[in-house]
């Protein structure tokens, strides 16, 4: 059934051919959709052959009686009313005639009949091809000639004027069909609707293969009688990979059904090539109106289904934002609620706890445990608020010039007891120039970058900070168990957690880094170290702080 070959890089398969259970009903169903095709070329009925024969012995027929109406006329005018020469005029009038209605090989046929009836009826002496006046063979050629001139003008203007005809049709079908195809929403309506139109006027069948989200082809909308088909390993025949590489319509034998052409048509729409469209057809229907005509409808079929892959990418797009506002809609309002209650609860256990240390109680260790958990959730409800907030994009930055090794010991002191037992190391250069930015929020990135190290297992924390002419580069590194190689594309996204992660956290704390930073205009990176553990690099635009001019007393 094909063969399986090296194309493009990859493996194709090399199969025009249709499903053969189709055979013995696609001729069937063929036989009976010709009449309409031949009907608008002129021919109409069931047989193309055998139609075109008998309008073309009819003609011939029709140009012998015209002849022969035409000589009987001419032998009824008395010769001394009507000169000879005159009735060459009838006999060109019915060339005329019949080249308009059936064409050039009639006319032909005409002309040198009617030359032929003239010379032998009209012309002295009569019921003889003897001509008693070499004038008359002057005369036969002349008459021989403007019947042929007629005959070619005639028979133009009437193809002309076919042509004209069937464009018009055409254009009218096409027309149907694009207002059919504005009005779908779903890919294999369209589908449908080409197969019916291919049907009902070229008497054939039709596919579309489409490129998927992943840029595969594939058949779009399977019908009952394939044009053509993959393997069972999906690989696409060859035919198709080389239209869509080539983008040319291109036009083979069908092996599959007898006296059927193939044509392959590109789906060029208007921003790629998307897919190619498939079309096997009667090659007697196969007309260059007919090839015109399915460039057409390639480029309606590839315009729509188009446009319906956009609508879907847009609804897609829409359904996350409106998923996106309302999480973060849930998230703050449910972080707001629990933010006040929890609040109280530390303030009111650190009081607990200050009255059983003062008293000697032994409670202290359970009020202690208890704060523990109520900090841990009270700290959970603020990143949630953060996220939200730093997510609807509402923070305004209280952006001052700041001091970055008054900022990284801040975020040391804060974390306080957390990093006890571990080494923190600080490479913050004392000629450091101030930089711009929110104080409170870049505290908050360092704790989380530097809690984050400590919460999977790193005992050694090193933080750097480094300046450009245009940029402030601090650094976060730690000699933990590293980072996933498959988590370093998501690693920055909302709940997004490690292996090793403890359950006491949502993994939001890097989710809100990347918020500030990019709220800052800067940028914020992840990647795994080579001597062991993790590295966060951070850079904010900066520039040159503003000059201090002392005043003339102090001067």
């Amino acid at each position: 059934m094909g063969e399986t070959v090296d194309w493009m890089g990859g493996r194709v398969f090399f199969s025009p051919f249709l499903h053969p259970a189709s055979y013995a009903s696609g001729h069937e169903a063929i036989a009976l959709m010709n009449a309409r095709f031949l009907m608008i070329l002129g021919f109409g009925g069931m047989d193309s052959s055998t139609k075109r024969t008998g309008s073309k012995l009819l003609g011939y027929v029709v140009a012998t009686l015209s002849v022969a109406v035409v000589t009987v006329v001419a032998r009824s005018l008395p010769s001394s009313v009507v000169e000879p020469a005159n009735l060459v005029m009838l006999y060109l009038l019915a060339v005329v005639g019949v080249a308009l209605r059936h064409g050039r090989g009639p006319a032909v046929f005409c002309a040198l009949l009617g030359v032929l009836a003239f010379d032998f009826f009209c012309v002295p002496p009569h019921l003889s091809f003897a001509v008693s006046d070499v004038q008359y063979l002057f005369t036969f050629a002349v008459m021989l000639l403007v019947g042929m001139l007629l005959t070619h003008l005639t028979a133009g203007v009437r193809h002309q004027a076919d042509l004209t005809s069937l464009r018009e049709q055409a254009a009218r079908r096409l027309y149907v069909l694009a207002q059919e195809l504005a009005g779908c929403a779903d890919p294999a309506k369209v589908c449908h609707l080409l197969m019916d139109f291919v049907t009902k006027d070229f008497g054939g069948y039709t596919e579309i293969w489409w490129e998927d989200s992943t840029h595969a082809l594939g058949l779009l909308a399977p019908s009952d009688t394939p044009v053509l088909m993959a393997d069972e390993r999906g690989h696409v025949p060859l035919f198709v990979a080389s239209v869509m590489e080539s983008g040319q319509i291109s036009e083979y034998e069908d092996l599959a059904r007898d006296g059927f052409r193939l044509l392959l048509c590109p789906l060029d729409a208007p921003m790629r090539r998307r897919g190619v469209l498939a079309v096997t057809m009667p090659q007697d229907h196969l007309e260059p109106l007919v090839a015109q005509q399915l460039a057409s409808v390639a480029l309606l079929a590839a315009t729509t289904l188009e446009r319906l892959h956009y609508v879907d990418v847009a609804q897609g797009a829409m359904l996350d934002m409106e998923r996106e506002r309302l999480r973060s809609t849930i998230l703050s309002a449910l972080s707001h609620d629990l933010r006040t209650p929890l609040t109280v609860m530390v303030g009111r256990i650190d009081a607990l706890c200050d009255e059983v240390r003062a008293t000697g109680g032994r409670s202290l260790e359970l009020a202690q445990a208890i704060r523990s958990q109520v900090v841990g959730v009270s700290e959970l409800t603020d990143n949630l608020l953060d996220l939200a907030r730093l997510q609807s994009g509402k923070v305004r930055l209280r952006q001052e010039w700041q001091s970055v090794e008054e900022i990284v010991g801040a975020a040391l002191a804060h974390l306080g007891e957390r990093l006890d037992g571990h080494v923190v190391e600080v490479d913050v250069p004392c000629d450091l120039p101030l930089v711009e930015f929110d104080a409170v929020l870049m505290e908050r990135v360092l704790c989380n970058l530097i809690d984050n190290a400590v919460r999977y297992g790193a005992k050694w924390v090193r933080v750097v900070a480094r300046v450009t002419d245009s940029r402030l580069g601090l650094t976060v590194e730690d000699d933990g168990p590293g980072l996933p190689a498959e988590l370093l594309g998501q690693i920055f996204e909302p709940f997004v957690r490690g292996p090793a992660a403890k359950p006491d956290g949502l993994g939001l704390g890097l989710s809100i880094c990347r918020l500030i930073v990019e709220a800052h205009g800067g940028q914020v990176q992840a990647q795994s170290r080579s001597e062991g553990g993790a590295r966060f690099t951070l850079e904010l635009p900066r520039r040159n702080p503003p000059l201090v001019e002392l005043e003339e007393s102090l001067a």
